[in-house]
């Protein structure tokens, strides 16, 4: 299988077999480029924030097409944990409450709830089963009294992909919300912000931009009333109203939730990189992904490891985790020969994206057995 995109047009490929991109993803020659812009318009004052404006409002374009909904639904925070962070403390909470997670979600998704509790409310962690996590087990968690389900799309931790529209579709039925995290699958694999009620995304993993941006996608149909307890002047309607030092009015979009400006550094290279992959088409990526990551699942059964990833496509994306408690040996090991993956929590990763390739595979393969006599 050939790349998607050429390997030669991203920073650093050619010295190196990349398969961290669970982690981040190298950055594209003419996202640098984008960067190099917004360097330069800074320089022309006024001329240079309009650009900016222009910039932010095409990047939010090419988002919410990607998500398949509209830019006003489109927030830009610091992070993706700020983002989190946000909803939870921007909720009304009452004693006895409570919230469902699972116990496959990164620290960021888990923190916030967990602050909770002391203020009464019940956390409700979810257990995988043979590194999945069941709708059904979720379901059996919610009741009347559950405020908000999270989970990711994509686990980071073990590469199962979860049916949230099916988990949606139940919970449209009540008052319970869903906060999807699709950090580990936006410009991998399709994503429709229609079927949750927010999304949280960090910028420099799949969707091949840098460092500095959280995305939050706020769906209006179950939470137009919903406002932060946080504030900045990019919160509100008009910052220098006349009554500015009594009142104010939130944003009626997803504004209301962006407190001050943005880093534009990773604007212009999101909007370069989302671009790409609108061009692209997630739904070429998706297949390359799968395909390829089939078949170093395949081989790596073949080699006797204990492979976490569920085999069946549908079940997937680009995250393919294998269980052994060398993960951060192993990872550190094949980093001597120019091999990028990620070690640690029981097991190391190996992360597949539109610029790999079967050689990248065979690299990799290459390294674990032939190079190291690790135990599986």
């Amino acid at each position: 299988m050939k790349p998607l995109e050429p390997k030669e047009h991203f920073v650093g490929l050619e010295t190196c077999t990349w398969l961290y991109s669970g982690a981040e993803t190298p950055v594209h020659k003419d996202g640098l480029k984008a960067v190099h812009e917004y360097l330069k318009v800074r320089g022309e004052g006024p001329v240079g924030r309009s650009r900016n404006a222009e910039i932010e409002q095409e990047c939010k374009e090419n988002i919410a097409e990607l998500v398949h909904h509209q830019p006003e639904n489109i927030a830009f925070l610091s992070n993706c944990s700020e983002a989190i962070s946000m909803i939870a403390q921007s909720m009304d909470w009452k004693e006895g409450d409570n919230v469902v997670i699972n116990n496959l979600e990164f620290p960021s998704g888990v923190l916030p709830w967990i602050r909770l509790k002391e203020i009464g409310v019940e956390l409700r962690v979810v257990s995988h089963r043979n590194w999945e996590v069941s709708i059904d087990d979720i379901l059996s968690r919610v009741d009347e009294r559950t405020r908000m389900v999270i989970t990711s799309h994509v686990s980071y931790l073990t590469g199962a992909r979860i049916d949230y529209r099916k988990l949606y579709g139940y919970l449209k039925t009540t008052n319970t919300l869903l906060l999807l995290d699709v950090t580990q699958s936006l410009g991998a694999v399709s994503v429709d912000m229609n079927e949750t009620d927010f999304i949280v995304c960090s910028s420099y993993k799949w969707l091949l931009s840098i460092h500095g941006m959280g995305i939050l996608g706020v769906n209006p149909e179950r939470t137009s009333a919903f406002f932060p307890k946080s504030i900045g002047w990019r919160s509100i309607k008009d910052m220098f109203s006349e009554n500015r030092f009594e009142s104010f009015d939130y944003c009626d979009d997803a504004r209301r939730f962006e407190l001050g400006f943005p880093s534009y550094a990773t604007i212009y290279a999101m909007n370069y990189s989302s671009g790409l992959i609108r061009r692209i088409g997630v739904d070429r990526i998706e297949s390359h992904i799968l395909e390829l990551g089939g078949q170093l699942i395949e081989r790596l059964q073949a080699l006797g490891y204990e492979v976490m990833t569920p085999v069946q496509p549908e079940r997937r994306a680009g995250n393919i985790c294998v269980s052994t408690l060398q993960g951060e040996e192993i990872a550190q090991r094949l980093l001597r020969d120019k091999v990028f993956v990620w070690g640690g929590d029981g097991r190391f990763r190996a992360s597949v994206h539109l610029f790999n390739d079967t050689e990248d595979v065979s690299r990799l393969l290459h390294s674990l057995t032939d190079s190291y006599n690790f135990q599986k």
